[in-house]
């Protein structure tokens, strides 16, 4: 079998299990009784654990040459972490095992966007990109669409569907990678983590982004302990309800996807990475005023076009502009680095929600806490003004863009807040 249609298959089978569960574990914490705090350890610990881990697994795959046995390795980890979850009964075990799953998840996402790199040309990556990140939306929803007949009952008995399936799904993923035929790369010989990181800055392309990404970073991460917080506690949503509104979020970024590869492919892409910087900062206000579930379905909706874009422009963007012999080190450090931010963010969200909620009604607490959110991550999208294209393409600028570059020199929420990473 060819290697594209092996990956294309595993990133289907694994959003089948994986992704589709990882919209349950944020709410499955509130309904176990975690509290602001709690919740947001849980999103801390997890995304830290898994961007982190990827500074010491990055550097080890450029080294060895390989990725297939590190993506066959910690998929079978995988699948027995997922199947402990099925047995977390309080929020110290939740937290425990799915820092566990972020920690091997960190190892399946260097070595699957390492070898999805290695396995495309840059011209047609971002159509590659477009067709994989489809077949993952499409697995996301006919799973979803499945477990909602199967959803109910005692909250116990019901998350081990999504969480059984996830650990199926990784086993299934072990045979597709065992079939892709890999090429030994050269191994990267020699060199520090100290000493590359030194060297970011001449990484022109690289380093604005990095900087863009970290600093976004924090503001971007103080929300993840109020959404599930929001959809469990006050709009009462049960599990089926958050399973249809993830099947709104990924039919339409599954629409959005099938559109993007070529464009993306012969467009400019930095006006494209703003603007949809710009309106994912405004989810947090959204949150703050909806009232019903036909209005978070419409926010769906919308989370999921921006999605699709983020995963296809952003993706192929990062792809394009990180060094050939040490991408695994690269996409390491600046997830690893992403973690780090993630770790301060989502626990200064979990305080000060915990703050607010001592002054004020739950409800207005969330209110206020979104609006800082929102502030903050307004601000900080101005600095993804800043990216520029690493080689000439046909430009396609938007209005907006064009306004705001004048004159100067040339030079994902529906309540399942951690999202499962590839």
């Amino acid at each position: 079998m060819k290697n594209s249609f092996l990956i294309t298959f595993r990133s289907f089978v694994v959003s089948v299990g994986a992704t589709a569960a990882s919209a349950f574990v944020g709410v499955y914490g509130v309904l176990i009784g975690a509290s602001a705090v709690e919740m947001g350890w849980l999103q801390s610990i997890s995304n830290a654990v898994s961007n982190g881990g990827q500074l010491l697994w990055g550097r080890l795959s450029d080294k060895v040459g390989y990725r297939r046995p590190f993506l066959m390795i910690g998929g079978g980890i995988l699948a027995l972490m997922w199947f402990l979850m099925v047995h977390t009964r309080t929020p110290i075990e939740l937290i425990l095992v799915y820092g566990t799953i972020s920690l091997f998840t960190a190892l399946i996402t260097v070595n699957w966007f390492s070898l999805i790199a290695d396995e495309t040309e840059i011209s047609g990556r971002a159509k590659f990109l477009s067709r994989v990140n489809s077949f993952s939306s499409l697995g996301t929803i006919l799973s979803l669409l499945v477990m909602t007949f199967f959803l109910g009952g005692e909250v116990t008995s019901s998350i081990a569907i999504p969480f059984y399936t996830a650990a199926a799904s990784y086993l299934i993923s072990i045979v597709a990678i065992y079939g892709i035929r890999e090429k030994r790369r050269i191994a990267k010989q020699g060199g520090s983590l100290v000493k590359t990181l030194r060297t970011l800055k001449n990484t022109n392309y690289f380093y604005k982004y990095f900087i863009a990404t970290n600093t976004q970073g924090f503001f971007w991460s103080l929300a993840w302990p109020m959404f599930p917080i929001t959809i469990v506690s006050v709009m009462h949503f049960t599990l089926d309800e958050v399973a249809i509104l993830t099947i709104f979020a990924s039919s339409s970024a599954l629409g959005i996807q099938l559109l993007l590869g070529k464009f993306t492919d012969r467009s400019n892409r930095p006006p494209m990475i703003f603007v949809n910087k710009v309106m994912l900062s405004f989810i947090p206000i959204f949150y703050a005023f909806f009232g019903n579930l036909d209005e978070f379905l419409v926010l769906e909706l919308y989370s999921g076009v921006l999605s699709a874009i983020q995963n296809v422009v952003m993706n192929s963007y990062l792809l394009d502009i990180i060094p050939d012999n040490s991408r695994a080190e690269f996409i390491s450090i600046i997830n690893g680095f992403n973690g780090l931010i993630y770790l301060f963010g989502a626990l200064a969200g979990g305080y000060l929600l915990s703050y607010l909620m001592s002054l004020y009604p739950l409800k207005i607490a969330l209110m206020y806490s979104y609006i800082i959110v929102f502030v903050g991550r307004f601000s900080s999208s101005l600095l993804f003004l800043r990216l520029k294209e690493p080689k000439e393409r046909k430009s396609v600028l938007l209005p907006l863009y064009q306004i705001l570059i004048r004159n100067k020199p040339a030079g994902s929420p529906s309540g399942g807040t951690i999202k499962e990473r590839p």
